[in-house]
């Protein structure tokens, strides 16, 4: 098999899994470098990359635990027992394992109702908004990753509240 002995950035990208806008802005990093022999713009202007400066392009942070962060705002007045009720039956409904589902109940002081806030790791994100919703009759929520885990946990125990684990 022959291998090419320059690379584009969309094989770079391909190869490294990153997005090739980040792979672009290595490649500017490197351009002071190296020389023109490594790394160079064909007359198309498309970047050519010697395959020797693959390794340079590797992520240089793998994140192993992937948490998502989840809002949820019932419409209607559930009590915290409730609440624990409907938070087993999502991870029932999941049917994986795998599944960590930590949570905490808040009382909002608008309207003196629960809500709840959580950090979630599962695989399917979608099947998860979907249990969420057939849990509760009618929501509004709030999805997003997660960062900094430390300070999303210290948020959500703002008010001395215990953060409940459940997993499957």
């Amino acid at each position: 098999m022959i291998e090419n002995e320059y690379l584009t950035v969309k094989e770079i990208s391909i190869r490294t899994l990153q997005s090739t806008r980040n792979v672009r802005r290595r490649i500017k990093k490197l351009e002071c470098e190296v020389g023109k022999e490594l790394l160079h713009q064909d007359k198309n202007h498309n970047w050519r990359v010697h395959h020797i400066l693959l390794s340079r392009f590797k992520p240089q942070r793998v994140r192993a635990n992937k948490y998502y962060a989840l809002s949820i705002d019932p419409c209607y007045y559930y009590s915290e027992a409730e609440i624990d009720a409907v938070m087993a039956f999502i991870i029932e409904q999941m049917g994986e394992s795998g599944i960590e589902l930590n949570y905490v109940v808040e009382r909002k002081k608008a309207n003196d109702q629960n809500h709840i806030h959580c950090y979630i790791k599962c695989s399917n994100k979608k099947k998860l908004l979907q249990c969420v919703r057939l849990g509760f009759s009618k929501l509004s929520y709030h999805h997003s990753a997660i960062y900094d885990l430390g300070s999303w946990k210290q948020y959500i125990t703002k008010d001395n509240n215990n953060i409940k684990t459940l997993k499957s």
